[in-house]
């Protein structure tokens, strides 16, 4: 059985971390949990590291051990550092993940959001999520696609992306009668994933050459959480 490994990217000192509800509905990720501190403009890691490393590291210990207890098989860091979209990024790469989390407070994972913008390596990218999240426990799959109001193909391009995706996930054992599909035309790919988003228990987004960086490890992933409170996931 394949275990995809999935960084879990917090930050503190305040951080949110997948409830118990959702670790539960987990299939079989190893994680790779990261706590970040942002430093400020005239704090130096060093500093920041003498005031605060054991106090973190103790927290980051406590939920790996939280983790570990319901079976994900958990490493885990710390990091002080002034970008935390370059740390996660750095991080995702040099590491080799198969996924990024965003946490959010989301207690289940019945319902899930699968943003699609094409179809590369999407065999791959369904298998790692389908290792990640306990197929069982869902109710439905929500497959949608935001078209380019200036492509005059946009609107065909996302229903063959959105039919190959769903052929993807029938093959491997998800019921076409829990898969539903959605083209949407919009500028605005934020607004309309989170309005897409709403009544979901987890987003998940594909990282793109043309997405990896500050649009999906930073603020359209991080704009999700912050509004909906429910987790994104980013399967590279």
């Amino acid at each position: 059985m394949k275990h995809p490994t999935v960084l879990v990217f917090v930050e503190l000192p305040d951080p949110e971390f997948p409830t118990a509800g959702f670790l539960n509905n987990l299939a079989y990720p190893d994680a790779r949990l990261v706590g970040f501190y942002h430093l400020d403009e005239d704090e130096s890691a060093q500093e920041a590291r003498a005031e605060y490393e054991d106090a973190f590291t103790a927290e980051l210990q406590k939920q790996a051990e939280r983790f570990e207890q319901r079976g994900v098989r958990t490493e885990f860091d710390l990091e002080f550092d002034s970008d935390p979209v370059e740390t996660r990024q750095r991080i995702a790469e040099s590491d080799d993940v198969d996924a990024v989390l965003t946490p959010g407070g989301v207690n289940t994972l019945g319902k899930v959001l699968i943003a699609s913008r094409h179809t590369r390596n999407a065999e791959e990218r369904m298998d790692n999520l389908l290792n990640i999240i306990d197929r069982d426990a869902l109710i439905s799959v929500g497959l949608i696609h935001i078209a380019d109001p200036d492509d005059p193909e946009g609107e065909t391009e996302g229903e063959r992306v959105l039919n190959e995706m769903a052929s993807i996930l029938t093959e491997n054992g998800i019921p076409s009668v829990q898969i539903n599909r959605e083209v949407r035309t919009e500028r605005d790919v934020a607004f309309e994933l989170r309005q897409a988003a709403r009544n979901h228990d987890l987003l998940v987004m594909g990282e793109t050459e043309q997405d990896a960086g500050d649009e999906i490890f930073g603020p359209v992933g991080d704009y999700i959480v912050d509004e909906l409170d429910i987790p994104v996931l980013t399967v590279r």
